[in-house]
């Protein structure tokens, strides 16, 4: 079908302040959108699907075929597996054994520039009135980082990112070919490519199926134009192509079994849709931007004057495929938040000609007339900040986000460590007790030998009731215990960051001994413990880059200085892991000597804090020596969401509910995905609620529950105290069905249970 969102008036606005340099300004103001592009794949390796990816396609290659059974984990070994992946597994297995694990993310900077690539033809496929104007194409530009600004969130070298390639050629070639006879034979090679890199293949049916459909209504609607065979013909081709895989005409069905599993995983952020408070991040709000840009576009277009009906002049002149493509994106992106990205590709050429319209009506209406001067140097000054701050790490701290420029492998990130040990120890072949986050490299770099509890293969493999179980190990160690009954784990590796309470179970678990930890991992071995000596932090080493990634390196930031695993305070890194098990004395001991700094003050204020609890006589003492460590470990570090968190816990500890709610609000504002941070703040408000009866921070208390009840679904004293909230708010529609789901849980008291039976007699239901 015939795009019509180019046909507009012709620009109006006369081109101001040309210059002989102006066009090569101009073209440094696309290098730099490229060169963004570039850098801001270059990361250092941190995605721990990578490496279950890349043993599998080395198991591929090993065997010369592709597994339709699990072959990793030992809980279900054996278990039916359809692995979409394999065709990317396969690629990044070739590619890092030429040229080292680094490489992975070079693969995603050339799908990046591909992507703007296409984007950009799309853009001027869409808005060739305007592309004779210096300052419409610098504008190009500019919306083109607002969008990699928008997307960085999902570069990040994961088999998606060829998803999100063949969305933006799909929709580039229907725009372009319309009805030509290329389809036939361009979009199922694209599809049957598609269908063997990633699980979103089902996409491009989509799209094919919406121009389509688009076309068949033109055709009828206007007679005098030929029938969409060709298109027609490209799709049916499209649909037989997705059978040609390992896994044969099973592969049709499979996009509604994937689409079906956004709402069952719950155990991912990035699965998260509209409804949870993890979807609406910064990101989201730049595609929540385009989309009203868009809409108001079709409003503009919708009330224009013609004498046609408005809805026939809405699609007449934008297009029925590009409002299907709008609707149909939407629909995927308030899905789940890692579906962002694809409506951002879709929305950006409407966003772009949409601004474009909107220049030339003012320019119009008024006197006004844009200097190309202004606009290409703003186009290659965002660019030139833009880049900077990707290569320094500014744009990664001031957006939160954990990544790092660099092609770099490091032991800081990647559980290398624990892997060494448990092979130096012929650990690697026994039944081991592993968390979902560590499994995925041990898996990789202890094949054949070692085989996953559980991994990141989800529910591919892995049932929702068995992911059920697991997270209920993380919460009580009792849960744990149990599975040791029936697997007899001989070690259990635990990421520091993560799970503390499992960690602490294992600490203190008379059949556990901790051998081995680092910054990042612990290793806790089944025997009997020997004696109470303190383990000191473990040597981990640094990993020298390969000669490709220092170069690449090198060539975009000659600057660029590799992590350096000497660089960390490893007596910092002990003490700090013993505060999280319990041993607050020994911690403490191994700081004494340390220089005074935010982590160090952190320490000693948690040690003082807990002598106070344990020494009452002393109470008062320890509690202001508490606080005084850290607000001085605040000073030095503004950020240091570990020191609010204590200084909320010594006012909640003191029954100063407000106070202590301010700073665990501050732990929120830091980290809004910290599950201990919005249920302790959710304990503030309860207390001020039920103690002081003050109902006005009943919103707070629902809204903190609502977040935790997100980031841990399924736990029955969460669910208990949102119920209740619910019922106080007045809510009885959404606090009936979760107190009707929990009143019967085990852990529950007799008095919890009785107020759950009055909430619900009183809301009729029983």
């Amino acid at each position: 079908m015939k795009t019509k969102v180019n046909s507009v008036v012709t620009n109006p606005i006369e081109n101001t302040n040309e210059s002989k340099w102006m066009k090569p300004l101009a073209l440094l103001g696309k290098v730099l959108l490229f060169l963004a592009g570039i850098v801001l794949s270059l990361k250092a390796i941190k995605e721990p699907d990578l490496w279950w990816q890349l043993a599998t396609g080395d198991w591929i290659l090993a065997n010369n075929s592709i597994p339709i059974s699990d072959v990793f984990s030992f809980t279900y070994l054996g278990t039916k597996w359809i692995n979409i992946k394999w065709g990317f597994e396969v690629l990044i297995s070739l590619c890092t054994k030429a040229f080292g694990f680094e490489f992975i993310y070079a693969i995603q900077a050339l799908v990046t520039v591909a992507l703007l690539y296409f984007i950009l033809k799309l853009i001027n496929l869409k808005n060739k009135p305007f592309l004779d104007k210096t300052w419409a194409n610098s504008l190009i530009i500019i919306c083109s980082f607002v969008f990699l600004a928008a997307s960085s969130n999902r570069i990040i070298g994961r088999p998606e990112m060829f998803s999100h390639l063949f969305t933006i050629i799909l929709i580039y070639l229907l725009t372009r070919f319309q009805n030509k006879k290329n389809l036939i034979y361009l979009l199922p090679i694209l599809q049957l490519i598609w269908t063997n890199m990633h699980e979103a293949f089902g996409t491009g049916i989509v799209i094919i199926g919406i121009f389509v459909f688009a076309a068949w209504v033109e055709y009828l609607i206007n007679k005098n134009k030929k029938k969409p065979l060709f298109i027609s013909l490209a799709l049916v081709l499209s649909i037989v192509v997705v059978s040609i895989n390992p896994y044969g005409f099973e592969m049709l069905s499979r996009p509604l079994e994937i689409f079906s599993q956004l709402s069952t995983n719950k155990y991912t952020t990035e699965l998260s849709n509209y409804t949870t408070h993890e979807y609406w991040q910064t990101s989201t709000y730049f595609t929540l931007l385009f989309l009203v840009i868009t809409f108001l576009e079709m409003l503009t277009i919708a009330f224009e004057k013609s004498n046609e009906n408005r809805l026939k002049h809405l699609v007449n002149q934008f297009g029925l495929a590009n409002i299907l493509l709008v609707i149909a994106f939407t629909i995927l992106a308030i899905s789940a938040y890692r579906n962002l990205i694809f409506l951002n590709i879709v929305l950006l050429p409407f966003v772009v000609h949409s601004l474009f319209k909107f220049i030339v009506f003012i320019g119009t209406k008024t006197k006004f007339k844009i200097q190309d001067m202004t606009i290409t140097l703003l186009a290659v000054v965002v660019g030139i900040v833009f880049y900077i701050s990707i290569v320094s790490n500014q744009y990664y701290k001031i957006n939160k986000i954990s990544h790092t420029f660099g092609l770099q492998f490091s032991a800081l990130q990647n559980p290398a460590g624990a892997a060494q040990f448990l092979k130096a120890n012929n650990l690697d072949s026994k039944i081991i007790f592993t968390d979902y986050l560590v499994s995925s490299y041990l898996l990789y770099q202890l094949c054949p030998n070692f085989k996953t509890f559980v991994d990141l293969r989800d529910l591919d493999v892995f049932p929702d009731t068995f992911f059920q179980k697991n997270a209920e190990v993380y919460a009580n160690y009792e849960n744990y215990k149990l599975l040791d009954e029936k697997y007899n784990f001989k070690a259990a590796v635990v990421l520091n960051t993560q799970f503390k309470r499992l960690q602490i179970g294992l600490y203190n678990d008379s059949n556990y001994t901790l051998s081995y930890f680092d910054p990042l991992v612990s290793v806790f071995v089944k025997q009997k413990k020997l004696n109470n000596i303190p383990l000191k932090i473990s040597a981990i080493n640094n990993f020298k880059p390969s000669v490709f990634s220092s170069i690449v390196n090198y060539v975009f930031n000659p600057f660029y200085k590799p992590m350096d695993v000497n660089e960390t305070n490893f007596n910092t890194e002990s003490a700090l892991f013993y505060l999280s098990v319990g041993n607050y004395i020994q911690a403490n001991s191994l700081v004494v000597n340390s220089p005074n700094d935010a982590a160090v003050n952190y320490i000693k204020g948690q040690y003082f804090f807990n002598m106070a609890i344990a020494d009452t006589s002393n109470k008062k003492f320890y509690n202001d020596s508490a606080v005084n460590c850290l607000n001085l470990a605040i000073k030095q570090n503004t950020q240091y969401f570990e020191a609010y968190f204590s200084l909320g816990s010594i006012e909640l500890n003191q029954g100063n509910f407000v106070s202590a709610a301010k700073q665990f609000e501050k732990c929120c504002e830091i980290d809004h995905n910290n599950l201990n941070a919005h249920l302790y703040a959710g304990e503030c408000y309860k207390g001020l609620v039920e103690n002081n009866k003050a109902m006005k921070y009943l919103s707070k208390l629902v809204y903190h529950l609502e977040v935790s009840n997100e980031m841990n679904p399924n736990n029955p004293n969460i669910e208990w105290n949102l119920g209740v909230a619910y019922f106080k708010q007045g809510k009885c529609n959404l606090s009936t069905p979760i107190l009707m789901k929990v009143k019967d849980f085990e852990g529950l008291s007799a008095e919890d249970k009785n107020t759950a039976d009055y909430c619900l007699n009183n809301c009729g239901g029983k």
